[in-house]
């Protein structure tokens, strides 16, 4: 983020005193605090209100300086954060896998594609339906016994594809609130 999009973030304008900026996070750290605000963004929003307030009360954004002076402030800070990054990354090297895997950072790297959901949708009804579809054609076909289809391999067959369906309607109901959530992230940035 840039310094316009702190101002933006935190709902001041620009070259606002330190106390409105200070009054406006409290304001935007009450409403984004998880532990008063479940929404799944609600954490990630408190997180950059943080960032916006702690970047704008540490630099000298109010008097009058020249945009060099405010890029040079910036890549200050772009350089802090990286340094704060590599320190997190640093802490996470030292932990087990599985606290890792259990780490808000691990987390928040889930990933759900909607092309994959769809795909794994489509293949499991297909599984499905060539199983029945073949089933009943074999059936119906048959001109001795040794020629009818298997029921435990038809069983067998269906029962793949319906745990595979269950599996994908699981993923696109994950999608569906992904989706969902980076919608109303981007509303939220834009009211801010």
């Amino acid at each position: 983020m840039n310094l316009w999009e702190y101002y933006r973030l935190l709902g001041i304008r620009q070259g606002a005193s330190e106390d409105e900026i200070r009054k406006a996070y409290r304001r935007k750290a009450l409403e984004y605090h998880p532990d008063r605000n479940r929404s799944e963004d609600a954490q990630e929003m408190f997180i950059r209100v943080t960032e916006a307030y702690e970047y704008l009360t540490s630099h000298p954004h109010g008097r009058n300086i020249t945009e060099e002076e405010v890029m040079r402030n910036y890549q200050a800070w772009v350089a802090y954060r990286q340094a704060e990054a590599r320190k997190r990354a640093e802490y996470y090297a030292r932990t087990t896998y599985a606290a890792f895997r259990k780490s808000p950072l691990f987390k928040s790297t889930s990933v759900i594609d909607g092309t994959t959901v769809f795909l794994g949708l489509g293949l499991a009804v297909a599984v499905i339906m060539m199983t029945v579809f073949g089933y009943t054609y074999r059936l119906r076909n048959a001109t001795s016994e040794q020629d009818e289809p298997s029921v435990t391999l038809a069983l067998v067959s269906i029962t793949i594809g319906i745990i595979y369906l269950s599996i994908s309607i699981i993923y696109l109901s994950a999608w569906i609130a992904q989706e969902k959530a980076k919608k109303n992230s981007k509303k939220n940035v834009s009211a801010s």
